[in-house]
């Protein structure tokens, strides 16, 4: 598991301003950024965490919530694989999607679920923004109010949805206030009427695509349950400070539907719980203190999730032989689990034991063989056994792994450094070349390629792709 931090910069303020009106057709990721880069900047001074997005990678989360999602997203006539599912590291309960079909829930809301059907529930509705073509039509009425106003009509439906859920600090609440009282009241009103129609259609969407799936909507109920819970200390707010009907109004709706559903009784599969419970204990050891580790998971709990959060939280902590000891016994107990092989093999690697990593990484690979963050460590344990054959089996890894993405960075760096190792001198370079045109670092890039050009045949397969590295940076 790592995580990636996208930070907020000024030049994104201006232009994101710029071009919102202009229909500028921005890369994924830096339209949501430089919204909140927009919106940051214009109010008073708020706490670090909310100036940037940090995504989490992680392929078990990634997983499951891809799998979770998949058939809903074609329950509603959506190809999933035009969908990009991101967890975002942010224990408040929320999610959130964007116009490019990028979805993104924070790994609070799945430490929140006490239910698969809680969790699918919120996708559900996420789903249902996508498929109704909210996100365009807020774009659109945003464009017709003007500029000022397009940013906060944007506010609503990102990140700040968080004010109808679980806003601890009372941050985000104050900057939804702070902004929809800065519009004009015409495009106050209009904002918040057009919020409520839509976050209403969206819950009617979910229950659609729950009953099309044959799951209870009994999830939608829960969470909508949990945000009147929330909701309650801030009852008397005026309602158009809200970016979210009260949860009051939806879940009575959202009742008045489930209940009709003949799903509703449908309880969720052994399989899906047990691997939403492994989930939340992997990301609670990883993301959350020790204590609150410990105090969520004691020792006297010698469940598999229990022993798995505890085998994370004590090798974050700095207790390696402990935790690679606790996390091979529970590797060898579930050969067939790819992500504990998978993190034993991390564990080992990133203690110093490249060798002894190969065999349960080698194991998860070839029990997920799609799982390109898994290929990758695997490739980079075996470029650094120091043995020739290992280096030559890294590199077929690592190229699969360019195949299989074409857009990672880092599996060209590791690519790279593999090639490098092996004297492969003009191949190293091309592969450095390409991970820093992905990194859009021009300038290193050409240098690389020209580079890589004097070590390669000229007119070969690879001394062309230089030269394209060339032409296009």
């Amino acid at each position: 598991m790592s995580t990636d931090r996208n930070a907020v910069i000024v030049a994104l303020t201006m232009s994101v301003i710029h071009g919102f009106s202009k229909g500028l057709n921005m890369p994924k990721h830096v339209q949501l950024l430089a919204v909140l880069t927009a919106l940051l900047l214009a109010l008073a001074p708020i706490s670090a965490h909310a100036q940037q997005i940090r995504l989490i990678t992680d392929a078990e989360t990634q997983t499951m919530i891809e799998d979770f999602a998949r058939p809903l997203l074609k329950a509603a006539g959506i190809n999933p694989r035009n969908v990009s599912v991101n967890i975002v590291n942010d224990r408040r309960f929320n999610a959130f999607v964007v116009e490019s079909g990028d979805m993104y829930i924070n790994y609070g809301t799945i430490l929140d679920s006490a239910t698969p059907n809680e969790l699918k529930a919120v996708l559900a509705h996420e789903i249902g923004h996508l498929a109704g073509g909210h996100l365009r039509r807020l774009r659109e009425q945003a464009q017709v109010a003007g500029q000022l106003q397009a940013i906060s009509m944007v506010l609503g439906i990102g990140v700040l949805a968080a004010a109808s859920g679980n806003d601890q600090s009372g941050e985000v609440g104050k900057m939804v206030s702070a902004f929809i009282m800065g519009s004009s009241s015409a495009a106050r009103n209009n904002f918040m009427a057009y919020r409520q129609s839509e976050e209403s259609a969206a819950d009617a969407a979910a229950l659609k695509f729950l009953e099309r799936t044959k799951q209870s909507a009994t999830g939608l109920t829960e969470v909508l349950n949990r945000l009147q819970r929330n909701q309650s200390s801030s009852a008397g707010a005026a309602g158009y400070l809200r970016t979210h009907p009260l949860a009051e109004d939806r879940l009575n709706q959202t009742q008045n539907r489930a209940a009709g559903s003949p799903f509703r009784n449908k309880r969720d599969s052994a399989a899906d719980i047990q691997r939403l419970e492994m989930v939340k204990a992997k990301l609670t050891g990883y993301l959350e203190r020790t204590q609150t580790v410990l105090n969520r998971y004691p020792n006297s709990d010698k469940s598999l999730p229990a022993r798995y959060a505890r085998a994370i939280a004590g090798y974050r902590a700095g207790a390696g032989p402990a935790a690679v000891k606790q996390m091979a016994a529970l590797a060898s107990a579930n050969p067939s689990n790819p992500n504990l092989q998978e993190l034993l093999g991390q564990m080992l690697f990133e203690t110093g034991q490249a060798t002894a990593a190969l065999q349960p990484l080698a194991r998860a690979v070839k029990l997920a063989p799609n799982e390109i963050e898994y290929r990758l460590i695997y490739g980079a344990a075996l470029s650094d056994t120091g043995r020739a054959k290992d280096l030559n089996e890294a590199i077929i890894q690592l190229s699969r792994a360019t195949q299989m993405d074409s857009g990672s960075a880092r599996a060209f760096s590791l690519l790279s450094r593999a090639y490098g190792r092996a004297g492969r001198t003009g191949e190293a370079d091309l592969a450095a070349a390409e991970a820093a045109f992905l990194r859009r670092d021009m300038r290193l890039a050409r240098g690389l390629a020209k580079k890589a050009q004097q070590n390669l045949p000229q007119g070969s397969p690879a001394w062309l792709r230089a030269d394209d590295i060339l032409a296009l940076s």
